[in-house]
């Protein structure tokens, strides 16, 4: 029973699923390649790895999954059959041409998926300074959507991340402590 639930853990990890359709699309792309003449353009299915590879996360995975299907693609030139009648200049340029289109694809779905952080980024800064607090000048109380006025604490403490620890600084030190001896003088 423990085996089931491990594998329907797997089945439900979405990059695990990426990472396996990248793997059989680059074997069973190299393994029709290696069975087909020269000349016929087995190495194009390689780019849908490279498109699928798109959707892992680190930053790595789609540069490696690239540079397998290249290599790949280039062995598959001496492990393929002899043309039939295909000249090998045709070969060179089919393989040169699946080679270009997986390296240009590679190159702009890495700039898409950097550009998509920047954005995410971007609207996460934006959200954290979108939002303007009604707060009172004199008393520095918090006023909510409901018209109740919280402390700043209070407030900020209910609505974020954030906790407070309290110090004083040297002017409000300084205005306690006059402030206090005056207190002591005046009875």
């Amino acid at each position: 029973m423990q085996n089931g639930k491990e594998e329907n853990r797997s089945l439900r990890n979405p990059q695990l699923m990426v990472w396996a359709c990248s793997l059989l699309i680059i074997v069973v792309t190299f393994y029709v390649d290696i069975h087909i003449p020269l000349g016929v353009a087995c190495a194009i299915p390689y780019i849908l790895a490279v498109l699928i590879g798109s959707f892992l996360y680190p930053t790595w995975a789609m540069p490696v999954i690239v540079l397998a299907c290249s290599i790949l693609t280039i062995v598959g030139i001496f492990y393929s059959p002899e043309p039939l009648v295909v000249p090998i200049w045709k070969v060179f340029t089919n393989r040169g041409l699946a080679l270009f289109a997986m390296w240009i694809i590679a190159a702009l779905l890495y700039h898409r998926n950097a550009l998509i952080a920047r954005r995410e980024e971007t609207l996460a800064r934006i959200q954290l300074l979108e939002g303007l607090l009604p707060i009172c000048a004199e008393c520095k109380k918090i006023r909510d959507q409901m018209d109740t006025w919280h402390q700043l604490e209070t407030y900020l403490t209910a609505n974020s991340n954030m906790t407070f620890t309290h110090g004083i600084c040297p002017e409000c030190e300084k205005q306690a402590i006059a402030k206090f001896k005056y207190e002591q003088l005046v009875p």
